[in-house]
């Protein structure tokens, strides 16, 4: 598969979120335990396609990136409390452009880069490109699934 079909996926993936974010609140809880809203799960997305691309970016420039002392938990909601400094509006902003960064350090693989393993962010992990993305699509329907659960 090219570089350009697999930053396909993940425009489609993200196509399907910003779709949904058409038809809900952003406000709306979609966890309760910790309390997530629609605009936290959006930022959890958005950290999360930032995180990645630092991975690939490293790998294309010869390095190797991953969180220093990565705890999935407090990372996750550290970054949510970031993300209640900021608007709503702002959520969705940041959450198009870090999509945006994404797709097109995926778009910059070369064809024999595709096949090779780099360390992926949260450190303990390496795959290619192609495993990366399909990660991510499927982290992306997950919460898309947990969003449309909530608002029904």
């Amino acid at each position: 598969m090219s570089a350009s079909k697999i930053a396909e996926k993940l425009s489609q993936s993200y196509a399907a979120t910003q779709s949904l974010l058409d038809q809900v609140d952003l406000d709306l809880v979609v966890y309760e335990n910790p309390v997530w809203r629609v605009r936290d799960v959006i930022w959890h997305l958005a950290v999360w396609d930032r995180q990645v691309t630092q991975s690939i970016e490293a790998f294309q420039s010869g390095g190797q990136y991953a969180i220093t002392e990565f705890d999935e938990i407090n990372f996750n909601m550290d970054s949510i409390e970031e993300s209640r400094q900021l608007t709503g509006e702002q959520v969705v902003e940041e959450s198009q452009q870090a999509r945006r960064q994404f797709i097109a350090a995926v778009e910059r693989f070369s064809e024999d880069q595709l096949e090779a393993d780099f360390l992926y962010p949260w450190g303990d992990e390496s795959g290619n490109v192609t495993q990366l993305v399909d990660y991510m699509v499927e982290h992306d329907e997950e919460h898309r699934q947990e969003i449309i659960g909530a608002a029904n």
